[in-house]
């Protein structure tokens, strides 16, 4: 059976009386209680606020790209003639 209730003083107080003989073993386990907004969803600013991110203080740091010392292969490029050729084509 499982008994509910808290410590007091390093004693164990139930809600309610236990039916158990004096000598009883038993086995005391804390319950680590759920924060109370567990199932609620919380904003985008709360989460980026939890992981310690902040806001860009410009938007040039976040166009991304590639980085200077990587070697040009041509991939950019690449990426530019299929948008122009899908442009084309839709036209």
């Amino acid at each position: 059976m499982i008994y509910q209730g808290h410590v007091e003083n390093g004693v164990v107080i139930f809600r309610e009386p236990v039916p158990l003989p004096n000598g009883t073993a038993v086995r005391v386990e804390a319950v680590v209680p759920q924060p109370p907004d567990f199932w609620e969803s919380s904003s985008l600013d709360e989460l980026a606020r939890c992981q310690g991110l902040s806001v860009p203080s410009s938007i040039e740091e976040m166009l991304g790209g590639w980085p200077d010392d990587e070697i040009n292969d041509g991939f950019e490029n690449v990426v530019v003639s299929w948008r122009e050729h899908e442009l084309e084509q839709a036209q």
